[in-house]
């Protein structure tokens, strides 16, 4: 079951059969969708229920869909609105992706490509993670995604034991990939405050005028329908439990400023108000660059930097970890072979050797694709070479391609063109906690451009 609040979901399709197909393949990934099948009956349901996630087809009987994706926006900045597209109408989607769509869908959907949509799009909100039920069912669950026996995740597991008693803001350093947010999560869970909520922001997922209301929230506003509006900060809603800053070094140097008088004196004031709010919130902060050179740059305030890097956990990567890829590599397998209704259950001895020689650029998270590339595209019980992406680089290869990076001082020595534009593509995406329009925007591209070229990478 998807970690989706009631009537989080909302779908908006006239077409019967379409809202009855989509609806039950959303019911099956563990989603509860509302639906409304005119551009009235969903804006109706949207302002009773504030759905968190919208799919909305842009071809309604009674409006212009974009019409109310803009009145949802307006009511609700943070939506997460993925619209849905005839393929001859992708123009119009993108133009949707312009004024706010987090992401689009071209009909026919494909139920593994809507389902991934609605998950990122669920995961770029704010996560508020509260244990409840049987709280040590949860903290083992994350234990097995965060396992290792290498001596680099022992020191980090002696880390966090040791920091999660402390008060202490903690900074988690560490390559795009390689468990920063599992690693603010354990601490989280091994503290005194685990029964209360984790709640998360990225900074680099909002511009600045979005994210000073997405951490302080907002008082009560009107909205051009007359009603009155009042937003929640992720400060507030931390309150007593953890908040986890993403990427702290793309705040403005303004918001900054506000965020560090929070840090001093345990208490903000909302957007649009005077009153401050005193709360007792505990930081954990990541940045995806040296938080030491953003402040050496001017990039992040010098005086912000010495209140929040007090207590550093750098998180090692895959190629450092030695045998825990193959750990890691077992677990992921069961989880995505469930996930996938496959019967895969073990990887071969040889594929388990070469793993332990790639050099694992996205880490983690790159391991996780090459698993999900065998099981979606193949049968079986036994994960064999055959099976893995035929771009994977030879046992030999991260040898040449280290040696030419000292040499050269290029973290593109050793790659071919292709390879550099499939690094910067995924890298942008992960940037962006998955929105494949949010990437395009910052790479100067169409989103079409980066779903075909994915297309092609699969096939290869």
């Amino acid at each position: 079951m998807q970690d989706e609040p009631e009537h989080g979901l909302l779908l908006v399709e006239d077409t019967p059969s379409l809202q009855m197909l989509y609806a039950t393949v959303l019911r099956k990934a563990g989603y509860n969708p509302m639906l409304a099948s005119s551009g009235a009956e969903a804006l109706k349901k949207f302002a009773e229920h504030h759905a968190r996630v919208v799919l909305l087809d842009l071809m309604l009987p009674d409006a212009d869909g974009l019409m109310v994706m803009r009145e949802m926006l307006e009511l609700q900045p943070d939506t997460r609105i993925i619209v849905i597209t005839a393929n001859g109408s992708v123009t119009n989607a993108i133009d949707a992706t312009r004024e706010g769509a987090h992401d689009f869908l071209v009909k026919p959907l494909g139920d593994i490509r809507m389902i991934g949509a609605v998950t990122s799009a669920f995961a770029g909100l704010h996560e508020d993670v509260s244990l409840t039920g049987d709280d040590s069912s949860r903290i083992e669950a994350l234990d097995r995604a965060f396992m290792g026996r290498s001596d680099a995740m022992q020191e980090v597991h002696c880390r966090i034991a040791a920091v999660a008693g402390s008060t202490a803001p903690v900074f988690i350093l560490g390559e795009s990939g390689t468990g920063k947010e599992l690693c603010a999560r354990a601490v989280h869970l091994k503290s005194a405050r685990a029964t209360q909520r984790f709640v998360s922001v990225n900074c680099s997922a909002s511009d600045p005028e979005h994210l000073e209301i997405e951490l302080f929230g907002q008082a009560g506003q009107k909205t051009r329908r007359g009603q009155v509006q009042t937003r929640t900060g992720a400060i507030a809603q931390a309150d007593g439990g953890t908040l986890f800053v993403q990427n702290i070094q793309d705040m403005s140097l303004e918001l900054q400023a506000a965020f560090l008088r929070f840090k001093q004196r345990a208490s903000f004031a909302p957007v649009g108000d005077t009153r401050q709010i005193k709360v007792d919130v505990r930081l954990i902060c990541t940045a995806s660059r040296d938080p030491t050179e953003d402040m050496r740059a001017g990039r992040l305030r010098e005086d912000l930097y010495y209140r929040l890097f007090v207590i550093p956990i750098t998180m090692p990567p895959l190629r450092a970890r030695g045998t825990d890829i193959h750990l890691l590599a077992q677990h992921y397998l069961a989880q995505i072979a469930a996930e996938e209704g496959k019967s895969f259950s073990s990887i071969a001895p040889d594929v388990l050797e070469l793993f332990l020689t790639l050099p694992w650029r996205g880490n983690v998270r790159e391991l996780i694709n090459v698993l999900r590339h065998a099981v979606v595209l193949h049968d079986g019980e036994v994960i064999t070479r055959d099976m893995l992406p035929p771009d994977l680089a030879p046992q030999d290869a991260p040898a040449r391609t280290a040696e030419a990076t000292a040499e050269s001082g290029d973290p593109f020595a050793g790659m071919t063109m292709a390879e550099i534009e499939q690094r910067a593509i995924t890298s942008a995406i992960a940037r962006h906690r998955g929105s494949v329009p949010r990437a395009a925007r910052e790479l100067d591209i169409a989103p079409s451009t980066i779903y075909r070229k994915r297309e092609q990478w699969d096939k290869r």
